[in-house]
């Protein structure tokens, strides 16, 4: 990967921090259906729903980290490959 494509990535990544600390409320926001069945439901419920938030979070979290394990991996083995004399 590029060097001005990993600074892309970074500015883009502090830009987007940037914005999420500006505005915590949209930031952390959640669906009117579920914040009114956590504020009217006990402490349980709301622990659990957090948890529900985690597991379904984990599958999308893991398939883009495989993905970009690969893609650094290929990307490594290139560049090593293009450093060696003949």
């Amino acid at each position: 990967m590029p060097r001005k494509a990993v600074h892309l990535a970074l500015v883009c990544a502090a830009a987007l921090a940037a914005l999420a600390a500006l505005w915590p409320e949209a930031a952390l926001a959640q669906c009117p259906l579920c914040r009114s069945a956590v504020q009217n439901a006990g402490d349980q419920t709301a622990r659990t729903l957090n948890l529900a938030i985690v597991v379904l979070l984990i599958p999308p979290v893991s398939i883009f980290c495989a993905i970009f394990a690969v893609v650094y991996k290929k990307a490594r083995d290139g560049d090593a490959g293009q450093n060696r004399e003949p």
